[in-house]
């Protein structure tokens, strides 16, 4: 509250000297009273600034007065004394507009002199803000002094009590005003003097001890009003701490107004209320000063940390403690307590009211706030292995460059804040938040989050003090929503569907994990039940991962349900697309087709189809382009759109390439793509294909629905359906069902630090919420579109198919099998050794010696009336009996333990196994071993199922440091033991259990190494031939890895 004093009024008073009418009728009055009579009120004019006085009476029965009065200004009365009154008579009004007329009846005949005072109230009952007195004639007209009512200024006298003996100073604060009391007899008195009079003034008397903590408080309300008051304050005793041997320090103060404390590595000694106790999860606790500074810039709480030396404290106790000021990682707090006192308990610190955008929050770090408005859980990434939410004012958070609203990266970031679980521990054993499903779904939402706010891994995060109420806004479909139309076509990631489980293989870990992994795929395949589905990363190893997977599915229908289309190994890649069909719904026209170009990293594969109801003819395409990860030092790195951009639009242009191929194979121009592009709706490469001709059909969807991944708790849809114009006139609807990307990972079939007995981490504490159930299936949404075919003429389209034996020695011929639909124009075999035949259009087989052993790819294409068709075989070539001493031989060929140390070459260690001998070997039952230089404790690291032909390298990449400058090359087998740089021992072992020593009877070949440094490797001689058995077998030099696409080094048998 402000006082101030009005300006005084200088207004002048007029009489008016005229007739007025009859007088009123007089009113009743007696000698031993006062009167009050009641006048009638009329409006005069608009309100006034300051009083204004009328007075007309001469030559009239019954005087009447006239005021204008300020805002404020409710009640009025006007006494009269002396003439022939035996007591004072008192008129009163309401004022209405700042205006009021009275007239003064009843007065008797005779002494025309009175003594008039006007006073102006707040209210009725309530303060007199203005007062007037003189001396008038009524007869004359005569005025002795001022009748306009000036402001009263009048002075407040606090009476404070009892006092403290603790208590040194007590201070009363009347708005704006502060006094220092006077202490005497146990009371202390104040006073204020010209304080504007007024109703409802509040004063405040605080007192405090010689440390300047607060020691009584007190307050009263009253009304000053003509005369002055005395205000009685009782005063109340406040929770406070002895006092300290060494100065207080405020909590503001430590804090600062800056990103870091300006007291770091000071000793402080601070006191304040206990906000919260998080000393079994963040080891530590929160206090924040009662009162705080007033300033805005600097947070009133802060951290303290205990680590293993807690404390015993709970929210509300007062408490004095000295520590160490620290700023860890980013986080203000004070460490290494030195003194504490609990001083009171039951104190209470209200929290301050926070809200979007979040982009000041360090002036809060460590307070008790409350964030009013709803957010949504926009992040559950961390949810099972962190115990914390990404959490967004607005709604969910889309990438900008989804299209689905006009954002950046910046605002996005000033919407975000993250809840956690006041637990550092990962992998906790109670996962906090979960719904009654055992999931906590992004777009759910909170309102009313209460808790104190923390700074920790780059992020600010509210610690809750209140339990969070969390609404099911985004519940969990049973089923995708209708699409219409008479076929409905999917695409679907089945999230690295591997059947194998080598430590390479990017799938399941084991055959435990692939049977929970393939449940829920087969459930969510099972929901959609489309006729053709596209499918995304399916193990590449031939069909045997794909056949697994349609074999499943059928066995889910009780019925063969599905088909697939045969491909093979398609491209070089570990994963591929894969399409699957309804026999019953489709057939497909022709064979399939690939696209061979190398701009692809997985060859889109096509099929042409037509509907058995409508007889409509159209293709679709299965597409996964280049991933946005793993990104180089330089060229086509992330300039907005992710890593590889420039790459994705290349192949997107390919792709409109390929599609006129397609088309013209065909003779139909209804195309369909699908799958995963790795590029958001409004990137750069699906803005290629739209302007190519074909129509995104997601933008269909209304745009909160618009996702189908979640990355870095934004969201947007890398998975798409792009029709081709003729085509889009015959799409009925189409969904995203949302199955997946709305999903915690804690729910998937995955058991890593799981409680579950198949778990193998170093940690199973989180529980196993597994159900199989089509529920985080994948990382993406599947996508489901409709459509209702017009009926087409049905051209013949060329295939052609190849078979032929798997292996083949080097210098044996080899016969390849040819089989076209169509009498081809052009019939070629290009080798895969750099040789390339043209063969007679009508030849049903080919034949080719190879010179040298190694892994080969058959590529057959025939032409037809500008139809092209390809197949391809897959094929490996041994060493020819008589080269490199006609066995298999397997020696350690390498050693590399510096990676990833400072100054290193590479980030990795690693060991390099070489085949030295005359026959292939497979590597299923092996394993590499490491031990420390005098070390029996040996680390293993299985390989995987390889034939290692002879003259092929091997690598196994190990630990990854934080040094290096150079990644390895694509390792074919990876552990994680941490190497010494200097000397150390390798194993070769025919057995993936631990061996007992270099003696083990599994042993197939021992090196112990020593001598070397972060830039030099143990490499054996002669390229990895030289095999002797001593110290010359070996040389330090500069790490070269090789692995298995290295180019073969046949030995020479001796």
């Amino acid at each position: 509250m402000r006082l101030y004093s009005a300006p005084a009024a200088l207004l002048s008073v007029s009489l008016l000297l005229a007739a007025c009418g009859q007088p009123t009728v007089p009113a009743t009055t007696s000698a031993a009273s006062t009167t009050v009579v009641t006048s009638s009120v009329s409006a005069l004019s608009a309100q006034a600034s300051a009083p204004g006085v009328t007075l007309r009476s001469q030559g009239m029965s019954t005087p009447t007065l006239a005021l204008t009065l300020p805002a404020g200004v409710e009640f009025v009365t006007v006494e009269l004394t002396g003439g022939k009154l035996e007591a004072p008579r008192v008129y009163t009004a309401r004022v209405q507009g700042g205006s009021v007329r009275l007239s003064l009846s009843g007065l008797p005949k005779g002494d025309p002199k009175y003594t008039l005072t006007i006073r102006a109230y707040d209210k009725e009952g309530g303060a007199v803000l203005y007062r007037s007195q003189a001396e008038v004639n009524f007869a004359s007209g005569k005025v002795s002094g001022s009748l306009v009512p000036q402001r009263l200024n009048e002075t407040v006298t606090v009476v404070a009590s009892p006092v403290l003996a603790k208590t040194n100073t007590l201070v009363a604060k009347l708005g704006d005003l502060t006094q220092t009391m006077n202490v005497e007899g146990g009371q202390a008195t104040a006073r204020f003097e010209n304080i504007p009079t007024a109703s409802g003034l509040t004063v405040t008397v605080t007192g405090t001890a010689a440390d300047g903590q607060l020691t009584q408080t007190g307050s009263a309300t009253f009304t000053l009003s003509e005369g002055g008051a005395t205000v009685n304050v009782p005063l109340t005793e406040v929770a406070s701490c002895p006092v300290s041997a060494t100065p207080v320090t405020a909590i503001p103060a430590v804090q600062g107004s800056g990103a870091a404390s300006p007291l770091v590595g000071q000793t402080v000694t601070v006191r304040g209320v206990v906000t919260a106790d998080f000393q079994s999860g963040l080891r530590g606790f929160f206090v924040q000063d009662r009162a705080g500074d007033g300033d805005a810039a600097t947070s009133d709480g802060v951290f303290v940390f205990t680590g293993s030396a807690p404390q015993t404290v709970q929210p509300g106790d007062l408490v004095q403690l000295s520590g160490t000021v620290k700023e860890f990682f980013g986080t203000t707090q004070i460490d290494t307590v030195t003194a504490f006192a609990a001083c009171a308990s039951g104190l209470k610190v209200e929290p301050v009211t926070v809200g979007a955008p979040f982009t000041d929050l360090e002036r809060y770090e460590g307070m008790v706030i409350t964030i009013p408005e709803t957010l949504t859980v926009t992040d559950n990434f961390g949810l099972g292995r962190y115990g914390e939410l990404g959490l967004s004012a607005g709604g969910r958070l889309f990438n900008p460059t989804n299209g689905n609203v006009q954002t950046t990266l910046e605002q996005n970031n000033a919407r975000r804040i993250v809840l956690d679980d006041a637990n550092t521990a990962q992998n906790p054993a109670q996962l906090p938040y979960l719904s009654a499903e055992g999931t906590r779904r992004t777009g759910d939402t909170v309102s009313g989050l209460t808790g104190v706010l923390h700074y920790a891994n780059n992020a600010f995060k509210v610690e809750p003090t209140v339990a969070p109420t969390f609404v099911n806004a985004n519940p969990r479909p049973a089923q995708p929503k209708d699409v219409g139309g008479s076929l409905k076509v999917a695409g679907a990631n089945v999230l690295n569907y591997f059947t194998t489980f080598g430590p390479s293989d990017r799938g399941a870990n084991s055959a435990y994990e692939f049977a929970r992994q393939k449940a829920k795929v087969i459930a969510s395949l099972k929901g959609l039940d489309a006729d053709v589905v596209t499918l995304m990363e399916v193990q590449n190893n031939g069909d045997a991962a794909l056949s697994d997977l349609v074999t499943s599915l059928n066995a889910a229908y009780g019925t063969d349900t599905y088909a697939a289309v045969q491909t093979g190994t398609i491209g070089t890649d570990a994963i591929k697309v894969a399409i699957i069909y309804k026999p019953a719904r489709v057939t497909p026209i022709g064979g399939f087709v690939i696209d061979p170009d190398p701009i692809h990293s997985r060859p889109p594969l096509a099929q042409t189809f037509q509907d058995k109801g409508t007889g409509g003819v159209f293709t679709v395409v299965a597409n996964h382009f280049k991933s946005k990860g793993s990104c180089p030092n330089t060229g086509d790195v992330d300039r907005g759109e992710g890593c590889w951009n420039e790459l994705r639009v290349q192949q997107s242009q390919r792709l409109l390439t390929f599609v006129d191929t397609l088309k013209a194979r065909s003779g139909d121009q209804d195309v369909l793509l699908m799958g995963d592009f790795n590029a958001y709706g409004a990137e750069a490469p699906i803005r290629t294909l739209t302007s190519g001709g074909f129509v995104s059909e997601n933008l269909r969807i209304p745009a909160e629905e618009r996702y189908s991944y979640q990355f870095g708790g934004q969201f947007g849809y890398l998975d798409h359906a792009l029709a081709s114009s003729s085509l889009d006139t015959q799409v009925t609807g189409v969904t995203e069902w949302h199955i997946n990307a709305d999903e915690p990972t804690l729910i998937d079939y995955n058991v890593e630090f799981k409680q579950n007995p198949e778990c193998r981490t170093s940690t199973c504490t989180s529980p196993d919420l597994y159900q199989p159930t089509p529920y985080r299936a994948s990382d993406h949404d599947p996508v489901l579109i409709g459509l209702n075919l017009n009926r087409d003429e049905v051209r013949e389209v060329l295939s052609v198919s190849v078979s032929g034996p798997d292996t083949v020695q080097a210098g044996a011929p080899y016969t390849l099998s040819l089989t076209p639909s169509q009498a081809p124009e052009t019939l070629t075999v290009n080798w895969g050794d750099g040789s390339t035949e043209t063969l007679s259009a009508a030849a049903t087989s080919a034949t080719h010696t190879y010179a040298n052993a190694g892994a080969f790819t058959v590529t057959v294409t025939a032409t037809r009336q500008g139809q092209q068709a390809q197949a391809t075989k897959a094929l490996s070539v041994t060493a020819a009996p008589g080269t490199g001493g006609g066995s298999g031989k397997l020696v350690i060929s390498q050693i590399y333990g510096g990676g990833g140390n400072a100054g290193a070459t590479y980030t990795n260690d690693f060991i390099e196994i070489f085949n030295a001998g005359g026959a292939a070997v497979n590597l299923g039952s092996y394993s590499v071993q490491y031990a420390s230089a005098t070390g029996t404790s040996w680390a293993v690291t299985p390989l995987t199922s390889v034939n290692l032909a002879p003259g092929q390298y091997y690598l196994v990449q190990q630990a990854k440091g934080t040094g290096g400058t150079t990644p390895l090359p694509t390792p074919d087998a990876s552990g994680n033991i941490a190497m010494a740089g200097g000397a150390g021992q390798v194993v070769l072992a025919e057995t993936t259990a631990r061996v007992g020593s270099k003696d083990d009877a599994s042993v197939r070949d021992y090196v112990a190494y020593s001598g070397l440094g972060n830039t030099t490797a143990a490499v054996r001689a002669g390229s990895g031939c030289t095999d002797t058995d001593s110290a010359a077998d070996f040389t330090a030099t500069a790490p070269s890895p090789r692995n298995t696409s290295t180019a073969l080094n046949v030995c020479t048998a001796p």
